[in-house]
């Protein structure tokens, strides 16, 4: 029989859960009031917030939290990600994600450096040329409106705000408290030179605007916007939003595609399997890089229609045109019911099952910076 403490442990977090539904709901309430140009809204538009592109929405009823929640009790979820079970993961990870890519030019230096660094979870820098791009950025302890419950990062932050280096822009995918840590904005905004451009979906544009900061610019799916040589284009996930009980689908969710004359960057941010990374594809591909999630999906049955798996992140690999990929949303903070190797060996399973290379789509540890090749040096 478990003990008592865990008991009151499971009882804690389960409160947690509805207090993530519950809490904050004021400060994400309400979408942009600017008046739209187009005559008739987008489907995806409803008059209580959004809808995925398909019309369905991710709605959990109560019954199937608590059930999820009933079935946790018999798992001991500590144990799944023991300190000794992630180091011995990551001592485990294949040789081909360290690989250097290589592509016969020396031309590597200054303005042409192009390179990528998993910080954890969904949070990466781009690197292209002397700009550099921040993705969901997250650096506190916690991924909760609470300091002293909530999902616990699992290592340390591998760099600090401060070590850094200057930011130019930082894109959001939409605004749960694992994507979206307000304290790291903060930070990130009193950075020497000023605040980075912040990139970010509908209504999380007025939310941050009411809370103090500047240079925020909003998105609606496939809105783009040109900033000195670069094309932010914001596009469609499978997923929700809300961070308290009034404000469920008030903003926006999705993905972020960058374009540049020298490398084009995907951000799929959280998402469900759908359609939309098809037309995505369509629109965009080639991609040289794609960030995509491959954690926080069991039990199925709860997870599926929010967050896909390693096989159907190889799907949607496959779908983008097979570019260079890099697996986030995984291996920092325990969301969900998969041991700490899971993503690991789910996503190996799925890449040999479709003769893919190891090469093609890794995991990082921790820090790991890979540097990548710019588009007009690709087969020299």
């Amino acid at each position: 029989m478990r003990c008592i403490p865990f008991f009151l442990k499971q009882s804690a977090l389960l409160m947690l859960c509805l207090l993530l539904i519950a809490c904050d709901a004021d400060q994400t309430s309400g979408l942009s009031g600017e008046a739209r140009a187009a005559a008739q809204r987008p489907s995806h538009h409803r008059d209580d917030g959004f809808s995925n592109s398909d019309g369905s929405r991710v709605n959990k009823p109560l019954s199937e939290l608590l059930r999820w929640w009933w079935s946790r009790q018999a798992i001991d979820l500590d144990a799944l990600v023991a300190p000794d079970r992630i180091k011995a993961a990551w001592a485990q990870m294949p040789q081909a994600w360290q690989a250097e890519i290589t592509n016969g030019s020396t031309e590597t230096a200054g303005l042409h450096r192009h390179e990528v660094q998993w910080l954890g979870h969904a949070t990466i820098v781009l690197r292209i040329g002397e700009t550099r791009i921040l993705t969901d950025p997250h650096f506190s302890e916690r991924a909760s409106p609470l300091s002293w419950i909530g999902p616990k990062r699992l290592h340390p932050v591998p760099l600090t705000i401060a070590e850094l280096g200057r930011i130019d822009y930082v894109l959001i995918s939409h605004n749960h408290y694992d994507h979206l840590d307000l304290p790291s904005l903060r930070q990130i905004a009193q950075q020497h030179g000023g605040p980075p451009v912040m990139l970010v979906p509908l209504g999380v544009d007025v939310w941050l605007k009411e809370a103090g900061f500047e240079r925020v610019l909003g998105f609606d799916w496939w809105e783009q916007n040109r900033l000195g040589d670069f094309a932010f284009h914001f596009v469609p996930a499978h997923h929700w939003s809300g961070r308290g009980l009034w404000d469920r689908n008030k903003t926006l969710w999705g993905g972020w595609v960058v374009d540049h004359p020298s490398f084009r960057f995907f951000f799929a941010g959280d998402t469900g399997w759908s359609d939309d990374v098809h037309d995505i594809a369509k629109r965009f591909a080639p991609f040289d890089l794609a960030a995509i999630p491959v954690g926080a999906y069991e039990p199925r049955w709860f997870m599926a229609n929010q967050h896909i798996n390693p096989h159907e992140a190889v799907r949607m690999h496959q779908a983008l045109g097979k570019p260079l990929s890099l697996g986030i949303h995984w291996g920092t903070f325990q969301l969900t019911d998969e041991a700490y190797e899971d993503p690991i060996k789910d996503l190996i399973a799925a890449m040999k099952h479709e003769a893919i290379a190891l090469d093609r789509f890794r995991l990082f540890v921790p820090g790991q910076t890979l540097r990548l090749v710019p588009r007009h040096q690709k087969g020299n």
